[in-house]
Formats: C-alpha cells, structure tokens, sequence
C-alpha cells in the first residue's frame, strides 16, 4: 500500500498536469485546498458538501471538478487517504485497531475493519502482520504496481520464492 503522503503528493502531481484552461484559473488551486483540508481532518467524516462550501462551489460542481483532476471522486479519495494514514499507523505504532479506528474518526471498529480490508484486501491485523513479516524479511519481497490515474502507482507484496526470478522450471 502506497504511504497516504506519497498518494497525497501523487494527485498534486496530476493536478498540476491536468490544470487545463478550461477549468478556470483558480480551479485547481480549489481542489488543491480540498485536498490540504482532507489530510488535516482525517479524525472525523466529510461529505462533500462541507468541502464544496469550504472551497466556495456548489456540491455538484465541486464533484466534477475534483473527479476531472484527480480521476476519483471525493469520498473515495478521502477513505483511501483515511486507510492510508491507518495502515502508517497499524505498521508503526503499538495501537489497537480500535485505538487506530478511533484516532481516524470512526466509532465502530467493526466497520473501520470491512473498509479496511475492502481498501487493503487484508484485515487491519493481518496487514499489521504482513508489514511485521516485510520488516524481518525483506529480501523475500518483490513489488509490483497497479496504475491508477489518481493514485499513480499503487505498490502491492508477494512473497518471492524465486529468489533469481526465473521461471521456476529453469532454474536449477
């Protein structure tokens, strides 16, 4: 899973590029703030209404524009944002997943943990496991990345039996 400031800085990156004439020449300077407050309130839930007033659109327009530059909606990018910021802290800290739920906004560790694991593919304490088992063995680790327009590279592990990564009826 790609640290949620690499993603943060990865659709900065495409709001630059996308910034197209079109858009108004404070458009993307809007989403960009979306974006700042996004990442400063990751504690407590959005809609998509309080972001549109914040950047002064309407709530439909504010959809569009966002989902133009950075290629996901709103809400998808922020719950990404808000599992990002859990797997940092399920990877570094000593919390529970309830503590982790908690300091992200959510009141039921129960559904904290289905969207989660509907992000992540794994449960928050597998993946703290996994993450566990990358940092005493990361030379059986190989990366590979699925690309998304808004998210650039999204890096997932498999665990790397072939150490010369050769098929393995060639090797010998």
């Amino acid at each position: 899973m790609i640290a949620w400031e690499e993603t943060t800085k990865s659709v900065r990156r495409n709001l630059g590029a996308n910034a197209a004439a079109d858009h108004g020449a404070g458009t993307p300077l809007r989403i960009k703030q979306s974006l700042a407050y996004m990442a400063a309130h990751l504690d407590r839930p959005l809609q998509v209404a309080t972001l549109a007033a914040l950047v002064n659109i309407s709530p439909s327009h504010f959809f569009a524009l966002f989902k133009r530059l950075t290629g996901c909606a709103p809400m998808d990018y922020f719950t990404r944002l808000r599992m990002g910021r859990a797997g940092d802290l399920l990877a570094t800290t000593s919390m529970s997943v309830k503590e982790v739920a908690a300091v992200l906004g959510y009141d039921d560790q129960f559904y904290f943990s289905r969207v989660f694991k509907s992000i992540n593919g794994v449960s928050p304490r597998e993946y703290r496991v996994r993450q566990a088992d990358l940092k005493t063995a990361p030379e059986r680790v190989s990366w590979k990345g699925i690309e998304s327009p808004a998210f650039g590279a999204r890096p997932y592990f498999s665990l790397n039996r072939n150490p010369t990564n050769q098929p393995a009826s060639t090797q010998q």
